[in-house]
């Protein structure tokens, strides 16, 4: 192992930082889209589908570039969905943050020093009210809202300062749907569409 786990506090602000000025969060399907993203000059990236072999290989090259790699755990196969299988992921494969919907997650992830992503799905009024109640419940580090272009109209409807810091995923394509979803208050988007992956503010 080459790597401290988890992230340092300086390392945390460099990341909110780096967002302010570069808030497309490029979302990989593949390994070898970690050197897509590098060129693109991402400083983190998130990978949300795969294998635990898979995810070896994204954080070994991550790790290479100075890229810090996070991954949606409740999607990756072969990985516990619990306090150890996170244990595992920060201190033997080198994931720097997690995305879930699980709030024990969430609670794992910060015991390991990594960045917790609560995932919301905003499909309602209840789910909003539930998501709420889930936030104050487990503290996460930031909050990802999905799908993102629910918050161009629902962002007025939404107490967006009990979601703070809040990135946004899901079904953005273009410069002017991030652009949309940024000004209703999204720190961050994450996306999968490689041609906003070098979009800068």
């Amino acid at each position: 192992m080459t790597w401290t786990p988890g992230l340092s506090q300086p390392q945390r602000e460099a990341i909110f930082e780096h967002l302010k000025r570069r808030p497309a969060i490029p979302a990989l399907r593949r390994v070898e889209d970690v050197d897509v993203a590098a060129r693109h000059g991402a400083r983190l990236v998130f990978f949300l589908t795969g294998t635990i072999y898979d995810l070896r290989d994204v954080c070994t090259r991550c790790e290479s570039l100075g890229i810090f790699p996070f991954c949606h755990v409740d999607l990756i196969q072969g990985i516990g969905k619990d306090g150890p299988g996170v244990q595992w992921l920060a201190t033997e494969i080198g994931v720097r943050g997690i995305l879930t919907t699980r709030s024990p997650l969430i609670r794992a992830a910060k015991a390991e020093g990594l960045m917790a992503i609560q995932r919301l799905f905003l499909l309602d009024s209840e789910s909003v009210r539930t998501g709420l109640e889930v936030v104050a419940a487990s503290k996460p580090d930031a909050v990802e809202v999905l799908p993102a272009l629910v918050l161009p109209r629902m962002a007025r409807r939404l107490p967006i300062d009990r979601l703070s810091p809040f990135i946004a995923g899901g079904l953005v394509e273009t410069v002017d749907e991030l652009n949309d979803v940024i000004a209703a208050g999204a720190l961050g988007v994450s996306t999968s569409s490689q041609n906003l992956w070098a979009y800068a503010r």
